[in-house]
């Protein structure tokens, strides 16, 4: 007969599933995902509900916490994010034997509305590096929008990582959801950014490319958002580092890249995602036949 698991705290529970995060390497975007997702459940079940033990947890107020995230409002992506990592969390707990039986295996993942990710326009990226204040800011817009990096590679470029005479950038497998080193490439305009900054900010080969203002220590991710939150003020656009990478996804594919090209360029393990972009590039040559299809406007 299969043992019972010992009565475990949800706190010591909470905190050994994000060691496991830590052990696997995932990257520090996902874990910050996890811990900023569970924070809010743990306090739902502690405090509201008296649940000390991850034995308590129970299908039912795992679906009355997700019932509340909608009844306050939250978008359907927000509350199936919430979902995923409560998933993650119990899985782990199955897998390890702290559970015998998966709460979350009797809630069904809530539905997502599918809605239209928003890009940057043409214009508005002209808007953003118009008011950009520095070298620096200026070229984190041009080499993030033309890289498709995710925040976390980006922020951990080195210089020796950006060879600008080919325009290659390698993404380290240490930055990488995947764990496989990649390229990326960099156009003529943001290579030319890259060597103003280089000339300002000198520095030796495995020095950050981008650098704290003040401090000249590695930018990290809060130093990236408050750039962006610079930049919104600035011109009421809206700015956050998955958008340059959805940008660059929706107008390469608008500029007839491959799909299994793009695939390669921004990491993707498939391409459910990229899938998502191609059906907004359809939808554009859709309202193209609409005004210019050849029977309808000569006939």
């Amino acid at each position: 007969m299969p043992q019972t698991p010992k009565i475990i705290q949800l706190r010591l529970a909470h905190d050994a599933f994000l060691m496991d995060c830590q052990a696997r390497r995932l990257r520090p975007g996902t874990i910050r995902y996890y811990r900023n997702e569970l924070r809010p459940f743990l306090a739902f079940l502690t405090t509201t509900h008296s649940c000390e033990n991850l034995q308590d947890v129970t299908s039912h107020l795992i679906r009355a916490y997700l019932v509340g995230l909608e009844d306050r409002g939250l978008k359907s992506a927000s509350v199936h994010a919430a979902a995923r990592a409560i998933r993650a969390f119990l899985n782990f707990s199955e897998r390890e034997g702290l559970l015998t039986e998966n709460p979350m295996s009797k809630v069904k993942m809530p539905r997502v509305e599918r809605e239209n990710l928003p890009a940057f326009t043409v214009e508005e990226v002209k808007e953003l590096l118009a008011v950009a204040s520095n070298r620096r800011d200026q070229a984190i817009i041009l080499c993030l929008l033309d890289s498709g990096c995710r925040a976390s590679e980006f922020l951990a470029w080195n210089l020796e990582d950006v060879n600008l005479t080919a325009g290659v950038v390698r993404v380290r497998a240490g930055a990488s959801k995947g764990r496989k080193d990649r390229a990326v490439y960099l156009g003529t305009k943001a290579r030319r950014a890259l060597i103003l900054l280089y000339a300002e900010q000198g520095g030796e080969p495995g020095d950050p490319v981008w650098r704290n203002s003040h401090s000249g220590e590695r930018l990290q991710y809060e130093g990236l958002k408050t750039v962006f939150r610079r930049l919104k003020a600035d011109t009421g656009i809206s700015v956050h580092a998955h958008k340059f990478r959805r940008t660059f996804a929706l107008w390469s594919l608008r500029a007839g890249m491959n799909i299994y090209a793009l695939q390669r360029i921004m990491g993707h393990s498939d391409l459910t995602v990229l899938q998502r972009y191609l059906n907004l590039v359809e939808g554009d040559l859709k309202d193209a036949h609409d005004n210019f299809g050849a029977v309808d406007r000569n006939l």
